[in-house]
């Protein structure tokens, strides 16, 4: 899930509880005599009237709608990411062998946050339309900085297909630049 997304569904879950909170507490306190002057039944004649309206149905199914769209996006934006799981190697005569992606990200990344061109590294292992991907996140410095960057990261790149000896894993990394133009470079 993007952090927007989070974002989004952390405010809304908030808002959502805080809403249902202030409805029980509602109902709890109701009956009780602790709020002077509580009315015993809510009335409320505007919405009866509007019920017997032409636009009515209209609006009630615009809503549901909408509702119904919110909901969908709502669970499509909380399924389950595919899980990458180990990828076995050819059998050996010591038996089989398997490499977690995960790690084998995590040390790309690393290896190119250790780069003078590289203003930070992350690395990740997803399924990516069927297929296992190493997807990784390089910040460059600077525009002037990039080409260098992409030789570094080319170099992994062929480092991790090498290694992994299997075509099927793809290698994708995107190249930011520092919004902030930061100098101070770490050696």
């Amino acid at each position: 899930m993007t952090r927007l997304a989070t974002t989004v569904d952390r405010l809304a879950a908030a808002v959502f509880g805080l809403a249902l909170i202030a409805v029980g507490v509602g109902v709890l306190v109701w009956n009780t005599h602790l709020i002077p002057h509580v009315p015993h039944a809510i009335t409320a004649p505007g919405l009866v009237s509007a019920t017997n309206t032409e636009w009515w149905p209209w609006a009630v199914a615009g809503v549901g709608l909408v509702l119904a769209l919110v909901g969908l996006r709502w669970l499509f934006a909380h399924t389950p990411k595919a899980r990458v799981k180990a990828l076995p190697l050819p059998p050996t005569a010591a038996g089989t062998i398997s490499v977690d992606l995960g790690q084998v990200a995590d040390a790309a990344a690393t290896a190119l946050q250790h780069d003078t061109n590289s203003h930070g590294a992350k690395g990740k292992a997803v399924i990516d339309r069927g297929s296992r991907t190493i997807d990784l996140a390089v910040t460059a410095y600077s525009p002037a900085t990039v080409p260098a960057l992409v030789a570094a990261v080319d170099e992994v790149g062929g480092q991790v297909t090498e290694m992994l000896g299997d075509a099927r894993v793809a290698v994708r990394t995107t190249v930011h630049v520092d919004k902030h133009g930061r100098r101070d470079r770490v050696s």
